[in-house]
């Protein structure tokens, strides 16, 4: 099973992070980052999940392995956070 994450920027320090199953929503946080909340998805303990399908506002990084969430939630942030300012402007 893949599910979707979606952070989104409250103002600085405060994100919110949603967990969906299409558009059911299962979860929500808040977090001080995007990469706390791809920290604390990654922690997800559910046998038959496979990753997420992590978006940060309107760019998507990508179907992410729940392995690459433990060990480089940093760098997937980096990542969208980058994708993000390209398509900002």
């Amino acid at each position: 099973m893949i599910l979707t994450l979606k952070i989104d920027k409250i103002e600085p320090g405060r994100y919110r992070a949603v967990v969906l199953d299409g558009r059911e929503e299962m979860d929500e946080w808040g977090a001080s980052g995007i990469g706390d909340a791809i920290r604390q998805c990654g922690q997800a303990q559910m046998p038959d999940l496979s990753g997420f399908h992590i978006w940060y506002e309107h760019v998507c990084a990508g179907t992410i392995s729940m392995s690459n969430m433990r060990i480089d939630p940093e760098g997937i942030a980096q990542r969208l956070m980058s994708l993000h300012s390209s398509i900002k402007g």
